[in-house]
């Protein structure tokens, strides 16, 4: 999976290929820059590799051998957890000391990407204020436009500057009699895809910078998704694990994957419902990171009652 992603993404990365960024470099920041991406397979690729291990054993009558040795199916499937639990504990490990800083320097790389953010423009609402910018750098913007409304929401005024800098959750308009400094969000200086390559340890930091509820609210939420991760595996497997033993009969391999992925994708959208939702209506975060895998777990014991 992670190798389909890195040719897909080497593939569009070719039209962006000029005299000062060749095909080595594009390679370059997308070696850098997968291992990092690799995360969010981690789920689906634990569950696809349980599903194919019990398969085989299935298929190979190990599965009846087990229970009439004494072993329960949930004892089975618990046991047969606990490899992609701590399998996914290490690779998040290597992610927040390794692979993050990889990501890091392929983001350093990509001067071309930097170019490219230089001209789009990013809006934010500040007090009574509608601001534009584009970002030349994380430290610094131009063409900043600022439109001004009263309480009736009617346009006052609107200026255009050349340049600012962003420093400290702040835009500072210089080079004027008086300075003007206008408040920004985490969300705006730190855009989604920025906030999800940043370290645990980094998280929290700017949790203690930043006072936003709304930004608070994402961080939490990107914490959370890193801690659980484990747990939420092991709550899959234990549903998914629940289905291998509706029959006695031999499942294929291929019909696994397919179930798995299945799973993985249906799972992916429920977390991310549960997520938008809560984070819509300003709910607590983590439950609704628990939500899902409390679902996921009422099912598996269903499922495991009727076995």
């Amino acid at each position: 999976m992670i190798f389909l992603d890195f040719s897909v993404s080497i593939i569009m990365e070719l039209e962006n290929i000029n005299e000062s960024n060749n095909f080595y470099s594009v390679l370059i920041m997308g070696l850098f820059d997968q291992p990092h991406k690799g995360i969010q397979y981690i789920e689906s690729s634990m569950l696809i590799g349980t599903l194919i291990s019990l398969s085989i054993f299935n298929q190979h009558g190990n599965l009846i051998f087990l229970q009439s040795a004494g072993f329960s199916p949930l004892k089975i499937v618990f046991i047969s957890g606990i490899g992609p639990f701590f399998l996914s504990l290490l690779i998040l490990c290597l992610d927040e000391s390794l692979f993050i800083d990889l990501a890091q320097k392929s983001k350093k790389l990509d001067e071309s990407l930097k170019s490219q953010l230089s001209e789009t423009m990013q809006w934010e609402i500040s007090d009574n204020n509608l601001i534009g910018l584009r970002r030349i750098s994380d430290s610094e913007a131009r063409g900043i436009q600022i439109i001004k409304f009263n309480d009736q929401q009617k346009i006052i005024s609107s200026n255009i500057y050349e340049e600012g800098r962003i420093d400290d959750g702040k835009l500072f308009l210089e080079g004027f009699a008086n300075q003007k400094v206008f408040d920004f969000p985490v969300s705006f200086l730190f855009p989604d895809s920025t906030l999800e390559n940043l370290s645990l340890s980094s998280l929290n930091g700017l949790k203690e910078t930043y006072q936003s509820s709304s930004d608070l609210q994402k961080i939490n939420s990107l914490i959370f998704a890193k801690i659980l991760m484990p747990f939420s595996i092991m709550a899959i497997i234990f549903l998914a694990g629940s289905l291998m033993f509706a029959s006695v009969r031999s499942s294929g391999v291929g019909k696994m994957i397919i179930i798995g992925i299945s799973l993985g994708l249906i799972y992916d959208l429920l977390k991310d419902l549960s997520v938008a939702s809560f984070l819509t209506y300003q709910w607590s975060i983590l439950i609704a990171h628990l939500l899902p895998i409390f679902i996921l777990l009422v099912l598996g014991s269903y499922r495991f009652q009727r076995i």
